[in-house]
């Protein structure tokens, strides 16, 4: 990309305002079948395990495709229903070309917009929303500055294309700002990657189902679920780029012996876009979402014959990892499945409810699956001969996600007095409970809801000047 100066920095984006995503661009995207994505891995590419050792496949036995057709057959099994199938051959450039300019245009025009990647473990997850491994730390440590480099996956070159385009509104007169978040959702708990990289200090509470011993929390009674807690950094210059891929490196990985370099967690990063309108004392408010997905794992292939009742004693943590993981991803499918059931009901699904799927990973990606928001996902393939069944429950979870539909629309933009009330409140409410002593179990929550509306209230104060 060509990189453009403005308010006395660079970035390496598309170009330099908001013609970079122009209106009538012709690509993938446009015609709304990012529900059905399918990007296939290089047979024996990367990951250790079964992909080193991928050998010759039988005819009928193996991952055939036609990206022309859009069409897939894993061990015998034909998929239809795939809106485009990404071949091995297509580089980071092209796959963020044919999607997400699109997006990035509804994201500056004030809508949410999701973007997630499934598949199991080695498949290719990281690599397509962040780039292969050991790139955020590379990029963290200042190799590429804010320089688009080839290996980038679509969330560091999504970023640089939407700083370009921030400074360009700027450059024109509109008042904004653009922040960044990075949430890591493991066994562990829910944890601000950001803190790992400066000063707030998080100490474990132990273990909790409700994954909030971190500091991170889900409050479940918002629509949609709000998570509070996590530090919004804002995108100002090149140290603040630099900062948020250092903490995107600090991901939990682990060698296992399907994958060495195994992600042991879900990992969610937002960029979040304020414009404040003057005139009408309002801020508008846009969120852009990456997930890139634990991958699923057959335990006993991942870590050892006996690796189920090792992890479910509590003997190896990373085998409980995995089956936690497992367990996510298992809502998360189930959550898929029935919500597409309950709207082909006579209800139309209007009493179908998202709390009774108790993990986290379903909460965050509720307006995936049904809001507001612009949806597209990636399901990561396998062709190594060993993971083909793997690879065929990966493109049965895309099925049922495909037949999913969200109905994408501009956010309304809010008083700038009204945001700022709502903030105060909560956080004397919180206070007030803190001081007490109180809170109990939600006491994590209350300290998070404390530190959120600190933080809003000074985005605020630092974007309206008042």
């Amino acid at each position: 990309g060509r990189k453009r100066r403005a308010g006395g920095r660079g970035w390496s984006g598309e170009t330099s305002n908001t013609s970079v995503i122009p209106a009538e661009n012709p690509s993938m995207a446009d015609d709304d079948g990012g529900l059905g994505v399918v990007r296939i891995k290089p047979l024996g590419a990367g990951g250790g395990g079964v992909e080193k050792s991928a050998g010759f496949v039988d005819a009928g036995q193996g991952v055939s495709f036609s990206s022309e057709r859009a069409e897939i057959t894993v061990d015998g099994r034909s998929f239809a229903y795939p809106s485009h199938v990404i071949s091995p051959q297509m580089r980071q450039q092209e796959l963020f070309d044919a999607f997400m300019p699109p997006r990035i245009r509804a994201f500056m025009d004030g809508t949410n917009v999701n973007v997630m990647a499934y598949g199991q473990t080695g498949s290719g997850k990281t690599h397509t929303v962040f780039g292969p491994p050991g790139i955020m730390q590379r990029a963290g440590a200042g190799e590429y500055g804010v320089s688009l480099c080839p290996d980038y996956g679509i969330f560091p070159r999504t970023l640089l294309s939407v700083l370009s385009i921030r400074d360009g509104m700027r450059a024109e007169g509109l008042v904004c700002t653009l922040t960044g978040s990075a949430v890591e959702l493991s066994l562990a708990g829910n944890e601000d990657m950001l803190c790992r990289m400066g000063s707030r200090e998080r100490q474990s509470r132990g273990f909790a189902w409700d994954g909030a011993q971190l500091g991170v929390a889900i409050d479940r009674a918002s629509d949609p679920p709000r998570l509070y807690g996590m530090t919004e950094l804002s995108l100002e210059g090149e140290g603040d780029v630099l900062r948020l891929f250092g903490a995107l490196a600090t991901r939990n990985t682990a060698g296992t012996l399907l994958n060495d370099s195994s992600s042991r967690s879900h990992c969610f990063a937002w960029l979040t876009m304020r414009v404040y309108d003057p005139t009408a004392d309002t801020v508008r408010t846009s969120r852009f979402q990456f997930a890139d997905l634990a991958g699923s794992e057959r335990l006993d292939q991942a870590h050892g014959g006996d690796a189920a009742a090792r992890g479910l004693g509590g003997e190896d943590m990373q085998a409980t990892a995995g089956l936690m993981t497992n367990y996510s991803l298992m809502m998360l499918s189930t959550c898929a499945r029935q919500l597409t059931q309950a709207r082909r009901s006579k209800g139309g699904g209007k009493g179908f409810s998202f709390r009774a799927y108790m993990v986290d990973l379903v909460q965050l990606l509720q307006e995936s699956m049904s809001g507001d928001a612009s949806t597209a996902c990636f399901v990561c393939l396998s062709q190594a001969p060993a993971n083909l069944t793997q690879s065929k429950f990966s493109l049965d979870f895309g099925e049922v996600f495909s037949r999913l539909s969200t109905q994408p629309k501009r956010r309304r933009p809010q008083h700038r007095a009204a945001l700022a009330r709502s903030a105060s409140k909560l956080l004397l409410q919180a206070e007030d409970v803190l001081k007490s002593g109180g809170g109990g179990k939600y006491r994590v929550m209350r300290e998070a809801q404390a530190f959120d509306c600190r933080q809003q209230l000074a985005i605020l104060k630092a974007l309206c000047g008042k």
